[in-house]
Order: C-alpha cells, then sequence, then structure tokens
C-alpha cells in the first residue's frame, strides 16, 4: 500500500508566457508510485488541479487516446467541448473520451479546485483545433521531453503559439 497526504506534494506551477493559461497542480499518482517498492506503472494518473480566476487550464485540445475524468471539488467555472460551453461546479464529474475536444475555463472571481483522473497510455497524441497544431507525448517525445508538437511537415512550433 502507498499513501500520501495530498500536502506533502509539491504544488508544480504551469503558466503560459502571456499568463492566458495557468494552472497550479500535484501529481498525486507519481508520488505514490515513488513509494512503490517495484517501481510499477499506475494504469491512471491523477492529479490534484488549482485553476485560477480568469484563467484557462489548457489550450483547448482533443486527445487520441486518453480518457480524462475531471471532478470538481470547489469553485465554479466552465467547460468548453465540441457541443459549446457549459458551466461546472462542486460535485461535478465530467468524463472527456478520446476524440472529445475541451477545455476548463475559471471566469469567476475565486479559484477552481478539481481532480483529473486519466487513464495511463503510453502514447497519446493531442490535436489543437483553434491552432491547427498536433502534440506528440509518450514514446515518439525526444528524451528528457514531454512532448513534441508539429504544425507541418518539417516544421516545428513552441507549445504555446498561436494559443495567446
Amino acid at each position: 500500500m502507498q499513501k500520501i497526504n495530498l500536502q506533502a506534494i509539491s504544488q508544480e506551477e504551469m503558466v503560459s508566457p502571456r499568463s492566458k493559461y495557468r494552472v497550479l497542480r500535484r501529481h498525486i499518482s507519481q508520488h505514490l508510485r515513488a513509494q512503490d517498492k517495484d517501481d510499477r506503472e499506475p494504469p491512471y494518473e491523477i492529479e490534484h488541479v488549482i485553476l485560477s480566476s480568469g484563467k484557462k487550464n489548457f489550450p483547448y485540445h482533443v486527445h487520441a487516446s486518453c480518457w480524462e475524468l475531471y471532478y470538481v471539488l470547489s469553485g465554479i467555472g466552465k467547460i468548453r467541448t465540441d457541443t459549446g460551453i457549459s458551466n461546472i461546479g462542486v460535485g461535478d464529474s465530467i468524463m472527456c473520451p478520446p476524440g472529445e475536444a475541451h477545455q476548463i475555463i475559471n471566469d469567476s472571481d475565486s479559484d477552481l479546485s478539481y481532480l483529473v483522473i486519466a487513464n495511463n497510455t503510453p502514447f497519446d497524441q493531442c490535436y489543437y483545433p483553434d491552432s491547427d497544431k498536433m502534440w506528440f507525448a509518450g514514446v515518439l517525445a525526444p528524451e528528457g521531453e514531454r512532448g513534441l508538437t508539429f504544425v507541418r511537415k518539417g516544421f516545428t512550433a513552441d507549445y504555446w503559439e498561436g494559443e495567446e
């Protein structure tokens, strides 16, 4: 058995160059895996996320193989999907299967806190409809990097290009 208190996990800030996107994340499953004597890869990832007031979590994107479940712990906000923008709040669970574009938006005056539970795929690819980019993660990413973004054959782009 592995156990850890959320407060014992360091918070990672991810912010875009112009601060349109900003999240504070705690990688729960990664810290629990570090306690596993056999260093086994769990079949899921769990993150605790705080989305600041006035921010978006990530650019609007669609996963090729990753399922994501969002569970709202505190605050209110919106989720943007293929079907439009919907309000979200405490207790809401939102399932985003592969092939469904999504984005969390905090347009409120306070933080939005939620859990992200995702299947742990060895490879995923995302398409960003707003900027027409592709991102590859896992086995295709260069060593030491989380992903590689392609705009078109022969050219690469920064993750945030065309998003702000």
